[in-house]
């Protein structure tokens, strides 16, 4: 039966899914912390120790090598193809600071996985209000990190940090604001994302739903702010757009069943082609595409105003992230729709399908929370279903071996060789730079004098 609660409750506001009994803000303080603390050791857990070892491209090649040629202060706002990445540029500096050079891989692994974790805890605080299950908010705090997809490139790297604050980005715009404190650290928040992640331009709209509650504006400023550098870093840096053939329609649309709806199954895309090449489309992708869309609109017919408005925003943020993304940024691994047998056996993860995989996770969770909410027993139980499919997808999916970075080259290797590089110069006095390279085209200059003066400690 739909409540007959009011549905058109604007986000940011007070609505009948909010606990309105005492607050307890200590305990709910000290359960996100735990649940940061705890996505961050998963998230660590799902790396290889070769993946942690090896420094993602843009990593070294931009973030590090701009630190040492421009300065920490010009390099945090320098934009890279055509958007700036302030968060991920300072926490590149902050695991350059923290110990010897050859462990600036595994420091920048740690780091991630403890924003990605401080991102889980966050969505557990900011959700208070939203939803009503502790079990499903701390379920959702989790998603960033038990996303089968994200060991595959974006995880423990901060060229891809963008994505985890862009999956907060619409849980900041939704949660009710109650005072001055908590309005202020929100816009402060969302400064920081606009300065990180360009596309959290696509949940703007939700600000202005509330734009006469003061205690809105600050987060509104800060949209304007982070996004408008955003804009002008695009105008003034424009992105060398890649000479590739567009992506269709076709595309976009049977690519997000094979690619967020399946990776939100399973990390091995490549079984899901050979099961399309055995099975067919229908039966492999279509079948539970309509599962899920029929589970969603079950929880939209049921839920509460807060659970309504979260529900439609993850399903909006999962399907537009993918079709802008692969309309904007074409690749070829995702021209699905004109895949043979042999290129569907080689199915193979889009960075673009982890982000919308999380929104799509995190939609089947909020759908768990509407079930468990409601007083029948079979609406209670099939909750629990939901809650039991995604922590067994999780666990399903824990062990990821073929990650991007599993083969290396190891960092700790490169910086051996260029420090022994270094040292074989003779007179130059730590003058000078080595080079270490990923790959081919992504070499990042070390000073010699900084390789010499570890090799000292």
């Amino acid at each position: 039966m739909l409540s007959s609660a009011r549905t058109d409750v604007p986000p940011g506001s007070a609505g009948p899914t909010e606990d309105r009994r005492r607050p307890r803000p200590l305990l709910t303080w000290l359960a996100a912390a735990g649940l940061a603390l705890l996505a961050a050791a998963v998230g660590w857990s799902r790396l290889t120790p070769q993946v942690r070892n090896t420094v993602w491209a843009e990593d070294g090649r931009f973030f590090l090598q701009e630190q040492y040629d421009l300065g920490f202060a010009a390099a945090l706002f320098h934009p890279y193809q055509g958007y700036l990445h302030v968060l991920p540029r300072a926490l590149v500096a902050l695991a350059s600071h923290l110990g010897p050079v050859e462990r600036f891989a595994v420091d920048v692994t740690a780091l991630c996985c403890l924003a990605a974790g401080v991102v889980g805890g966050a969505v557990f605080v900011l959700t208070k209000g939203l939803l009503r299950s502790v079990v499903a908010r701390s379920l959702l705090a989790l998603v960033p990190v038990i996303v089968p997809l994200a060991p595959m490139e974006i995880a423990g790297n901060a060229a891809n940090l963008h994505w985890y604050l862009l999956f907060l980005t619409p849980f900041v715009f939704l949660t009710p604001v109650r005072g001055r404190t908590r309005a202020v650290v929100l816009g402060v928040v969302t400064l920081f994302i606009g300065w990180s992640e360009i596309q959290m331009l696509a949940f703007v709209p939700l600000l202005l739903v509330g734009i006469r509650d003061r205690r809105r504006w600050p987060m509104i400023a800060g949209a304007l702010v982070g996004g408008g550098s955003q804009v002008v870093a695009t105008l003034t840096h424009p992105r060398v757009p890649a000479a590739l053939e567009p992506n269709t329609i076709g595309d976009v649309v049977l690519g997000f069943l094979a690619e967020p709806v399946a990776g939100s199954v399973t990390w091995d895309l490549t079984a899901v082609g050979e099961n399309v090449v055995t099975n067919g489309v229908l039966v492999t992708l279509v079948l539970p595409f309509v599962v899920l869309v029929a589970v969603l609109a079950a929880a939209l017919w049921l839920g509460q105003p807060g659970q309504r408005w979260v529900l439609v925003v993850l399903a909006y943020g999962a399907v537009v992230v993918w079709g802008a993304a692969l309309l904007l940024n074409p690749t070829p691994q995702a021209a699905v729709a004109h895949f043979d047998a042999d290129a569907w056996r080689s199915l193979w993860p889009v960075r673009y399908g982890a982000i919308a995989s999380m929104f799509v996770i995190a939609a089947v969770v909020v759908a768990a929370d509407v079930l468990l909410s409601r007083r029948r027993v079979v609406l209670r139980v099939a909750g629990l279903v939901l809650v039991a499919l995604v922590v067994w997808t999780a666990v399903a999916n824990a062990a990821v071996d073929r990650a991007n970075r599993q083969d290396g080259p190891f960092w700790d290797q490169q910086v051996d060789t260029a420090r022994t590089e270094c040292l074989a110069r003779p007179g130059t006095d730590g003058a000078g730079t080595a080079g270490i390279a990923p790959a081919p085209r992504w070499t990042t200059e070390i000073p010699c004098a900084l390789l010499e003066g570890d090799a000292a400690r």
